[in-house]
């Protein structure tokens, strides 16, 4: 779970521009406080972490060839390894980086609805069908699937 996931919308019914808008929100100062600086702190912070994750996962791939190259069978090769595993290294890079950019294209989406912009704008911005968009927005309204999810 993303450490910004706390944020919730009301599952009563509002339209979606009306949740849409309520995730844009703005401090007294002119400072932007809304869900996408928030998800692009996220994607920062997990980004920066898997990148050290990735640095260990470098070495335990070479260590893995190399173990192999030796004639090691995989179940000792595995059975060897400290933890995390490579094969959890991989799993916990790529689930964090999903997550986090899952997370900035929802808020991302529900920002530029808010601002008015039209669902097949927002899909030809992100390369995808308005079907999709649609169904993105359809279900942030209705709380299953919020930007801080």
């Amino acid at each position: 779970m993303l450490a910004t996931d706390v944020r919730e919308i009301s599952h009563n019914g509002n339209s979606v521009l009306s949740a849409a808008a309520s995730m844009a929100v703005h401090s007294d100062n002119g400072t932007d406080s809304d869900e996408v600086l928030k998800a692009l702190g996220e994607l920062d912070a997990v980004l920066k972490e898997n990148a050290e994750r990735e640095r260990v996962l470098f070495q335990r791939i070479a260590d893995v060839r190399l173990a192999r190259e030796n004639g090691q069978d995989w179940k000792a090769i595995l059975a060897n390894e400290d933890e995390p595993s490579t094969v959890q290294l991989v799993s916990t890079i790529l689930r964090r980086q999903s997550e986090a950019s899952g997370y900035l294209r929802r808020s991302l989406v529900v920002a530029l609805r808010a601002e008015g912009q039209s669902i097949p704008s927002i899909a030809h911005l992100f390369g995808v069908t308005h079907q999709r968009v649609s169904n993105l927005l359809r279900r942030v309204a209705q709380g299953g699937n919020t930007p801080s999810e």
